[in-house]
């Protein structure tokens, strides 16, 4: 699933950085979805790809290419606290895993519904 991470100090901000695939346009809007709606009670921005501010930090996810409906994507995560980072970065990277299950033959059957 990771094709390249770092972890960065920056100050003010401790910043992990991840650069992702997911097969279809569909998956990647999916995943856009649901992680807002994980961090629903955050200010949101959605003009490029999905920004969301929450205390100490933030994090956005962008879309850079898309060839053959595969679509290439940042998740650039900044904290003032490593720990904290760390949690934000699990919960995107767990929601990524739910969606990546739906790539198999029961999506297409999940989606008649």
């Amino acid at each position: 699933m990771n094709k390249e991470s770092a972890l960065i100090e920056t100050k003010p901000y401790y910043e992990l950085t991840h650069t992702e695939s997911i097969p279809s346009k569909a998956l990647y809007e999916k995943f856009l979805n649901w992680v807002s709606a994980e961090f629903e009670l955050y200010l949101q921005d959605k003009p490029h790809g999905l920004k969301i501010f929450y205390p100490g930090g933030y994090f956005y996810i962008t879309e850079t290419e898309r060839t053959n409906n595969v679509v290439n994507f940042n998740i650039i995560v900044r904290n003032k606290y490593k720990q904290k980072g760390v949690q934000i970065n699990n919960q995107i990277y767990a929601i990524l895993g739910h969606v990546l299950k739906l790539k198999g033959p029961r999506a297409t059957t999940l989606s008649n519904f």
